[in-house]
């Protein structure tokens, strides 16, 4: 889970909650990812491998053609980048090409041309066609970035028919994928069930949290875990999220929530 590749850090900021990486360790990175055979691939064909893979492992049969492409011997993972943010186009961009990595990117469609809530300049209409002619795949981040959990359903609704709306017409395919703006409030079960019921109504059929963690075949396809990178991230913390050591801070995360929602309606 990356947001902006840039110069301009965010380093007043506790090194959990920085969202910027600069271009060098991005690229340092992207390089250890290559030389340990990483097949990187997008969101959607990463749940479409978790879901065949799911299958095989529930039956005999033999695994789909859509999947026979896909060497199970290799690690494979997903680069996505929230908020639409313009220097993925000058900056990130470049850096996968170099290893011919795919990426994902998550559109917050109402600040398309316009400046992002951090100050950062957003994606630009001529930007985003650009990168869908080069394989970036897109996904709807909602229109205006809100803390959903306060919105009403309408609202929520609004939020997710008009930002697919808004970018499937600047890209011109139907976008499928979303990604949960702020923190994804897992320990409210009534909240997430209502919430994946309006996705899936509503033609998403895949979704990325805040949630800490490698996602795996049993997770919900509409809200899977991601590992958050930043500048903080050298190459062997890094690697040590690759390889699930960091996976234990979700549980930790998750009962704490559970444990601050139950004290706040007292």
């Amino acid at each position: 889970m990356y947001h902006s590749v840039s110069e301009h850090l965010d380093d007043h900021l506790h090194p959990y909650y920085r969202t910027v990486t600069t271009p060098e360790r991005f690229e340092q990175q992207m390089c250890f990812l290559s030389q340990s055979g990483y097949e990187v691939l997008t969101l959607s064909e990463a749940v479409r491998l978790l879901q065949e893979m799911s299958l095989s492992n529930k039956s005999s049969q033999e695994k789909s053609t859509s999947v026979k492409s896909f060497n199970y011997q290799r690690p494979v993972a997903v680069i996505t980048f929230d908020d639409g943010l313009r220097d993925f186009y000058t900056t990130a961009f470049p850096i996968l090409e170099k290893f011919a990595f795919k990426a994902t990117v998550f559109l917050t469609s109402g600040l398309i041309n316009k400046t992002f809530l951090t100050g950062y300049e957003c994606l630009k209409v001529q930007e985003i066609k650009e990168l869908v002619k080069s394989n970036v795949e897109f996904g709807s981040h909602t229109v205006n970035h809100p803390q959903l959990k306060k919105l009403s359903k309408d609202e929520i609704v609004y939020e997710l028919i008009k930002s697919k709306q808004m970018i499937e017409e600047i890209i011109g395919y139907p976008v499928s994928l979303f990604s949960y703006p702020y923190r994804f409030p897992e320990e409210n079960a009534a909240f997430t069930k209502m919430f994946g019921m309006i996705l899936s109504d509503h033609g998403y059929t895949a979704g990325v949290t805040t949630s800490i963690g490698l996602s795996t075949v049993d997770d919900i396809p509409l809200f899977l875990r991601r590992l958050p990178v930043n500048d903080c991230d050298d190459l062997q913390f890094f690697r040590a999220k690759l390889a699930g050591c960091y996976d234990w801070l979700h549980k930790g995360q998750l009962t704490y929530k559970r444990l601050r929602a139950i004290l706040c309606n007292y």
